[in-house]
């Protein structure tokens, strides 16, 4: 399917209840969704931010969610990062995630920080990429989530 009937199908299909409960991703920003679809993949800065170390992240529709589900791997030594829950809405530089965020292993062996709940990831300034805004939470470090455009 062409980017933009894709984009025009999202749109159709995830309107909200009368109740005002979101039935589905709430997309005020069609292009910045389809950045979301066609992401270069996502990173944990412990392991690396370059592109050819970049975690896979995927994108889809599940129940009317755009659902997101990726992973970054330490190429030859520990270091895990996993992310998979559901876009609730997008803007045109930030959207609100809900589901789970898991870094295993990094920057210490042994480490493992398991994130449950609602996060939001801003683009700022020139940046190429969105970062999650929820960045301490584990044992007082800082951790940069990243899913780059």
């Amino acid at each position: 399917m062409r980017p933009f009937a894709r984009t025009c199908l999202l749109l159709l299909m995830m309107a909200t209840t009368g109740a005002g409960t979101p039935s589905g991703t709430v997309v005020n920003d069609s292009a910045a969704l389809q950045r979301l679809y066609t992401n270069s993949g996502v990173t944990l800065h412990y392991i690396s931010f370059e592109t050819p170390g970049r975690g896979q992240l995927d994108v889809r529709l599940a129940n009317g969610f755009v659902h997101l589900k990726g992973m970054h791997r330490a190429i030859g030594e520990p270091g895990l990062l996993t992310i998979e829950g559901d876009v609730l809405a997008i803007d045109a530089r930030s959207f609100t995630f809900r589901g789970r965020i898991v870094i295993a292993d990094t920057p210490d062996p042994g480490r493992r920080c398991i994130r449950d709940g609602v996060f939001h990831f801003r683009q700022t300034g020139v940046r190429r990429y969105w970062r999650m805004q929820e960045m301490e939470r584990c044992d007082g470090l800082t951790d940069y989530v990243d899913i780059f455009l």
